[in-house]
């Protein structure tokens, strides 16, 4: 499992130093985040995590958690922790995304982490996973994936 540490050794360029309020707000609008009931609880340069309360609605009909929620998951994380490294003007939209699937997710909660691997002027690509963990502490890896972002000029409001 990839370590904050080793994402904190890489030296991203920044260019919003105020890229966790610009997040922040643009959290506010994601409201199918919320719907699932997804909450962003890390937020550094290259890098999010975030955590959902496992409920019987995110479930598919053999008990495990529904892979599409699972992607959506990491869709999430990915393409904030691409957000984290661009200008104020700008934004990403996911341009192409591979889930793989390594245990059913058992557990009562999932974390989920996104981080960029290689920035881009154009795109950024990006690397995730989620671990669930469940009652007796333990964390098993479930998810890995990539993907690639692309910056986008955000709609002048």
């Amino acid at each position: 499992m990839m370590k904050i540490e080793e994402i904190r050794n890489k030296n991203y360029k920044i260019q919003n130093p105020d890229f966790e309020s610009s997040l922040r707000l643009a959290l506010e609008k994601q409201f199918f985040m919320k719907l699932i009931g997804f909450e962003i609880t890390k937020i550094e340069a290259g890098y999010v995590e975030g955590e959902l309360l496992i409920h019987q609605n995110h479930m598919q009909q053999h008990g495990f958690l529904h892979g599409g929620l699972m992607a959506t998951c990491l869709d999430i994380v990915m393409g904030f922790s691409a957000f984290t490294l661009l200008p104020k003007e700008k934004g990403v939209v996911t341009a192409d995304m591979s889930v793989n699937y390594y245990n059913p997710g058992l557990g009562y909660k999932l974390v989920a982490k996104g981080w960029v691997d290689k920035p881009g002027s154009r795109l950024h690509f990006c690397e995730g996973e989620i671990c669930v963990i469940d009652e007796a502490g333990n964390e098993v890896l479930t998810n890995k994936a990539k993907s690639i972002m692309c910056i986008i000029d955000l709609p002048k409001t």
